[in-house]
């Protein structure tokens, strides 16, 4: 169980970078250029499709979320434009959602949050390969005369036994901790896509306000 849960957890911050990195570096763009040509026209069908393309990559967090977590993940309802409705309306009905906005919104905030949560894993992976395997790797590396000051400053003296004993350490701390940093990571990253993305239901609005209304 701990395994599966791990393995979840990696594959989702594992991924959430080069989506975010996408993400970022193709809607920002889009962005910028639709303001920058709104007084032409043109922005406004481009802002448009910019928070359509949000929205697909919304989606695919809300997929990503839902697989992350195992439970029920809310997509919210985005309304069309009415019937009869003429062209311009029916262009611009993504501009005027609320939630529309949400999603460009996770696409800009996203991508400092995901590489924090890309980068913490892959560190305490790369401490607890490295330190519990130094005893095999540590002793071909050519040292010469210099002198290591972290080990000396720790363990008193710089010796082949003292870096082993100091990086098993290190390895060991790091693999007890490493599914907490894992978990942690994951749900920094999936706390703000469940905030932004995933907003609270109508039905779900309702028990809580019975429950209110009973207390």
């Amino acid at each position: 169980m701990i395994l599966r849960r791990m393995g979840l957890d990696f594959t989702y911050t594992f991924l959430g970078l080069p989506l975010a990195v996408v993400g970022f570096g193709l809607l920002v763009p889009l962005f910028t250029a639709s303001l920058g040509t709104a007084v032409i026209f043109v922005g406004i069908p481009l802002l448009a499709l910019t928070l359509l393309v949000a929205r697909g990559f919304a989606d695919i967090e809300r997929a990503r979320l839902h697989r992350l977590t195992g439970g029920p993940t809310n997509r919210p309802h985005y309304a069309r434009a009415p019937e009869g409705a003429g062209w311009f309306r029916r262009m611009t009905a993504p501009i005027v959602q609320g939630q529309s906005w949400l999603d460009l919104l996770y696409a800009v905030l996203v991508l400092p949050i995901a590489i924090i949560a890309f980068v913490l894993p892959i560190v305490w992976w790369a401490a607890t390969l490295g330190g519990l395997t130094y005893w095999f790797w540590g002793g071909f590396i050519p040292r010469g005369e210099s002198r290591d000051v972290f080990i000396e400053t720790v363990m008193g003296t710089d010796t082949e036994q003292n870096r082993t004993v100091l990086y098993t350490v290190i390895g060991v701390v790091a693999l007890l901790t490493v599914y907490f940093v894992q978990r942690g990571s994951a749900a920094l990253q999936a706390g703000l896509a469940r905030t932004l993305l995933t907003p609270v239901m109508e039905t779900e609005i309702r028990d809580l306000s019975r429950s209110a209304e009973c207390v």
